[in-house]
């Protein structure tokens, strides 16, 4: 990585860059570190990359529109160049931007998924995605082929693919204006509802398309939603696989109810569920030393188990592989999914 001092007409701007705002006219900083950079110029350098004849801009953004309404003639620039020499390819710059960015947290949540809509759309058009049938399986394997591409961890990948789901005008709505708070509720919308019923009622969606179900469930920002996590109190429901036809078509309606009725909270939706349903959760819950000697229990369990079995188990003893995998990945989103909330808690 070289240290030069690069005329600042050589730099090209990231249009990948998710900040989120046009910085040259929405960044109500950006006057402070012009002055600033008028006085004592660019103390820390850009990062870039070559680009036919010009560089690449991979880092230092605001730097960049500060010092050319400073009328700095050039920028000291770390140059980052592939083992030929050359500029770094697309999916490079995107891990470097990701290590840059996300590391030190200045991306939030909506930001990184902004960065990843162009190789996540490449990802999910790979056959060996698309052959997928089951789409929690198929957000896994999206997750770990974006997990591979930026270095993030594969449950941070996990989570923005749930949100990368969602049709292109949700999305464009946050990259606009970045809200945490409606990030987090697709987020949850997406796995407790979408995901499951996708799975247990794929016969639903054939009447009402699911990104039609994801819009009007959205909307309910603006109605009669408390906070995001609201969405929990009717996921045990969805989640569920009931096997009578008639157990099924009261879940499917309960959902009609919630998607085309705005004003429906989750709380009413939860209370129609419980009627039709009132020994679903009748169990206590498990004390939090209970669910520790749980947790102890079954990782045993899992380290025990001996993966050559699944083809060598007697008739009555055998599982299907797709079977097997499918629960266990749906177990590991409700591991995931554990640990936020204990966190979310104990913050």
């Amino acid at each position: 990585m070289d240290l030069k001092h690069i005329p600042i007409e050589k730099i090209i701007p990231n249009e990948d860059n998710p900040r989120g705002i046009d910085i040259p006219t929405q960044d109500t900083k950006l006057a402070q570190l012009k002055d600033s950079i008028a006085q004592f110029g660019v103390l820390v350098p850009v990062v870039v990359t070559p680009q036919s004849d010009k560089y690449l801009l991979i880092d230092g953004e605001r730097r960049y529109h500060a010092a050319k309404a400073a009328s700095q003639k050039r920028l000291p620039a770390y140059v980052i160049a592939g083992t030929n020499g050359e500029g770094l390819s697309p999916n490079d710059v995107l891990f470097r931007m990701f290590q840059i960015h996300h590391l030190r947290e200045q991306w939030g949540p909506v930001q990184q998924c902004h960065a990843l809509e162009k190789p996540y759309k490449e990802i999910i058009k790979e056959p060996a995605i698309k052959r997928i049938e089951d789409p929690r399986a198929a957000s896994k394997a999206a997750a770990i082929a974006l997990a591979e591409r930026t270095g993030i961890e594969e449950r941070t990948a996990l989570d923005r693919v749930k949100f990368l789901r969602w049709p292109d005008d949700i999305k464009e709505r946050l990259y606009e204006n970045p809200q945490e708070e409606g990030y987090w509720y697709i987020c949850e919308i997406e796995e407790k509802i979408i995901l499951p019923s996708l799975v247990n009622y794929p016969e639903y969606f054939e009447k009402v398309p699911v990104d039609d179900v994801r819009r009007f469930l959205f909307n309910k920002l603006d109605h009669s939603l408390t906070r995001s996590t609201d969405v929990r109190k009717v996921a045990p429901y969805f989640r569920a696989e009931f096997k009578s036809p008639a157990d099924k078509k009261k879940v499917k309606s309960v959902l009609g109810h919630l998607v085309s009725r705005p004003e429906m909270s989750y709380d009413d939706a939860q209370n129609e569920l419980q009627k039709e349903f009132p020994d679903l959760l009748q169990r206590d819950p498990p004390s939090p030393r209970k669910m520790v000697s749980l947790l102890v229990s079954l990782e045993t369990e899992l380290e025990r188990f001996d993966v050559s079995s699944i083809v060598e188990a007697t008739r009555r003893a055998k599982a299907d592989p797709e079977e097997l995998l499918d629960a266990a990945q749906s177990l590991f989103g409700s591991i995931s999914e554990f640990i936020k909330r204990i966190q979310e808690a104990t913050e």
